[in-house]
């Protein structure tokens, strides 16, 4: 498209389609990422954890390949999208999420080779931690979608983010607790620890997102 020919509206559909896909991939990682978990709490073997991260490292590149396609057409539009500043934003918080996977899965992996022994009733809430941060993620990409079609609506759905991530940080902090509670050597607490809190801030960041979603939402 020739950014000359073209008016605001048309420039700023084309980067919001952009960044739905870049988002996309990222949500795609978080969804692995519970996989992930999933088959980790319940003793698959290494072989069948390592082949989630592989696809999660490919879910980051292709992500970064998307990000740069974006910062290119926000290059040339120039002023003619006054608010890419708004959306250079947003894909800077969202691209952060699939590095915090990329972390999250090595530890899992890290923990899996030492053959840590962990209890059943702190994997399932591991699990579970990262089943309600997909939704937060899930929830962050449904509001991008709407901003398709309605700033009304994108601006009401935000909440749901909002409300997920609190019931992320409410489980994080009970899993604080179960780790220290569970009496493990420094190395495998901390790095059940590290694990958690990358999964906590994943949600973090979909939250920090729906702040620069709202923004944009006003200029859309």
């Amino acid at each position: 498209m020739s950014f000359i020919r073209a008016n605001e509206n048309q420039v700023r559909r084309m980067v919001l389609d952009i960044c739905q896909d870049h988002l996309r991939k990222i949500l795609e990682a978080v969804r692995i990422l519970s996989r992930m978990m999933f088959d980790f709490a319940n003793g698959d073997n290494l072989s069948v954890i390592e082949k989630h991260l592989v696809n999660i490292k490919t879910l980051k590149e292709e992500a970064a390949e998307q990000k740069r396609i974006l910062l290119n057409e926000l290059a040339e539009a120039g002023m003619l999208l006054m608010n890419r500043e708004d959306f250079l934003r947003f894909a800077v918080q969202v691209d952060e999420i699939v590095h915090l996977c990329e972390g999250a899965a090595y530890r899992i992996i890290a923990i899996r080779k030492r053959n840590i022994k962990i209890k059943n009733a702190l994997l399932e809430s591991l699990y579970n931690l990262s089943k309600n941060v997909l939704k937060t993620v899930t929830n962050l990409r449904e509001v991008i979608l709407s901003l398709t079609y309605s700033r009304s609506k994108a601006i009401e759905m935000a909440k749901k983010v909002e409300i997920a991530e609190y019931a992320v940080d409410e489980m994080f902090r009970d899993i604080e607790v179960k780790i220290i509670d569970a009496e493990l050597n420094l190395g495998a607490t901390l790095l059940l620890r590290d694990l958690a809190q990358f999964l906590e801030d994943i949600a973090d960041k979909a939250e920090d997102a729906i702040d620069s979603t709202r923004v944009l939402a006003l200029g859309i």
